[in-house]
């Protein structure tokens, strides 16, 4: 332990820096997305969610994620469905062709990413993959088992 602290200023300096330059990579591209949308879109890809849940799950007003899906939903990437068991609840799911902008908008960040990191050695290139897999398998370890105080909703998981 000890430096802990170090990895975690770390990673708060180069979060800022990934999320800018993945949505450089989406805005005014082919679908003109934001990083909100894709985050939406892919949570909505594993299925079908209410309003509020989105909401919860992005740590957004209800509000701001209303704007979102409206957005989605005027770009046909989303549809309302009534609950069929209590028709008071509407939950939002992805279209088919909401499903076809996700894979595509992940591809074009994936190869967007791929070229910020080309200029890196074959060696750096490993270590970063490697790290990155410690990274990955240290927050699936802590929204497994969150230390006292932070207990974590299964929605947030999924």
């Amino acid at each position: 332990m000890g430096r802990e602290h170090e990895a975690a200023r770390r990673i708060t300096e180069i979060i800022p820096l990934v999320m800018c330059s993945l949505a450089a990579s989406l805005y005014g591209g082919e679908h003109d997305l934001i990083p909100a949308h894709l985050r939406t879109l892919g949570m909505l890809a594993r299925h079908a969610r209410s309003l509020s849940e989105l909401a919860e799950m992005q740590a957004v007003s209800l509000p701001t994620v209303s704007n979102s899906v409206a957005t989605l939903e005027g770009r046909g990437w989303i549809r309302r469905l009534r609950d069929a068991s209590d028709r008071r609840v509407v939950k939002l799911e992805l279209t088919p062709a909401g499903r076809s902008v996700l894979e595509g908008a992940r591809r074009q960040v994936e190869a967007h990413l791929a070229q910020a990191l080309s200029p890196l050695s074959e060696s750096q290139q490993r270590t970063l993959i490697e790290g990155l897999d410690v990274l990955r398998a240290a927050f699936a370890a802590h929204l497994e088992n969150p230390s006292e105080g932070e207990a974590l909703d299964e929605r947030h998981r999924s």
